[in-house]
């Protein structure tokens, strides 16, 4: 296998919790679809159809996945310990491409790749590198990554500094996605290690790093209010993503577009729907209930009479009780969320 492409799943989404306490942070649904199914879509938009994917927290869950996927995937659960951003790419050297993007399996974004692997091939001969950054809002605490007018990563968080060609641009963070060679991964040591304080450090001073700017879209959803609104997000239409959630609905309705139908789903003539809203397959609706705007609803979940959701998530298979009132909220594995 020379994948193009490593996908990193194995972090413990510590941020997320309690919701990635059942599943892992790519697997939690955004609009009923694997968060990872998202970063998925993106690959296959820029012609890339395979991939290396690591497991470490709830790794049974991340391979249950990977077989579902109409997708090449190889998994490499890391044990006994978590090997790193580093770690976990020099563990499936074997595996990957010449040169190959590495991506998260836990953000929604529209990085162009094909422009990182160009930049990466156009750095030159020995270790070569690009990194995706972004230009950091006031309310975010992300390490700078400075670049200069000639292309390259000059400060790199302050880890590794390079000599400037003309002027420096400070405003930018790193947004976790990169592409990079087999020469680069080299300079990996074994074992754990991160990919920033290992071969990058190395490679700055040296400038073998092209950085590319990224103005679109990019949502870290770390925490559980920014999956909540990652998923309204989506729904709305405000968040264009590669992968259209309506497609695989039982029934949704949102900014005027259908996917599925009503006469797809199990919804009582008496529930009052109001859109946007997106219904799994095999959900139950009962008598009286209120949903939407703003509700997602997994497959096969089951919202019982006179319950209310507004700006509510609900997980596949998941029960909402009867009479019930959930806003701001998240229906999980574990219990409710509320915001």
């Amino acid at each position: 296998m020379n994948a193009p492409a490593f996908l990193l799943a194995a972090g413990f989404g510590t941020r997320l919790r309690p919701l990635t306490e059942h599943l892992p942070k790519p697997m939690v649904p955004v609009c009923g679809q694997p968060l990872a199914n998202y970063t998925l879509a993106l690959l296959k938009a820029h012609g890339l159809n395979s991939a290396v994917v690591n497991a470490y927290h709830l790794p049974h869950k991340i391979a249950e996945w990977a077989k579902s996927q109409d997708f090449e995937l190889h998994l490499l659960v890391e044990s006994p310990q978590i090997l790193g951003t580093g770690g976990g790419l020099k563990n499936a050297a074997s595996l990957l491409a010449e040169s190959f993007v590495v991506v998260n399996g836990d953000i929604l974004c529209d990085v162009d790749l094909t422009a990182l692997l160009a930049a990466t091939k156009a750095v030159g001969p020995g270790p070569a590198a690009a990194m995706a950054l972004r230009t950091q809002s006031e309310d975010e605490t992300f390490g700078i990554v400075a670049f200069d007018s000639g292309g390259s990563v000059v400060d790199l968080v302050g880890l590794a500094k390079a000599k400037t060609i003309g002027s420096v641009n400070r405003s930018c963070h790193f947004t976790g996605i990169h592409a990079l060679n087999q020469d680069a991964l080299a300079l990996v040591p074994e074992g754990e290690a991160c990919i920033v304080r290992t071969a990058y450090s190395t490679m700055v001073p040296r400038r073998e790093i092209a950085a590319t700017q990224h103005g679109g879209l990019w949502v870290d959803l770390g925490t559980p209010g920014r999956y909540l609104a990652a998923n309204l997000g989506v729904l709305s239409g405000e968040l264009k993503t590669a992968l259209d959630p309506l497609q695989s609905a039982g029934w949704a309705l949102s900014n005027s577009q259908e996917g599925g139908a009503a006469s797809d789903v199990n919804i009582d003539a008496t529930a009052r729907l109001q859109a946007p809203f997106w219904i799994g397959k095999g959900a139950v609706i009962e008598a009286g209930v209120s949903l939407g705007p703003g509700s997602i609803v997994g497959a096969n979940a089951h919202i019982r009479a006179g319950a209310s959701l507004k700006n509510t998530v609900v997980w596949d298979d998941c029960t909402v009780a009867p009479g019930a009132e959930l806003e701001q909220a998240i229906v999980h594995d574990g219990g409710i969320l509320t915001l």
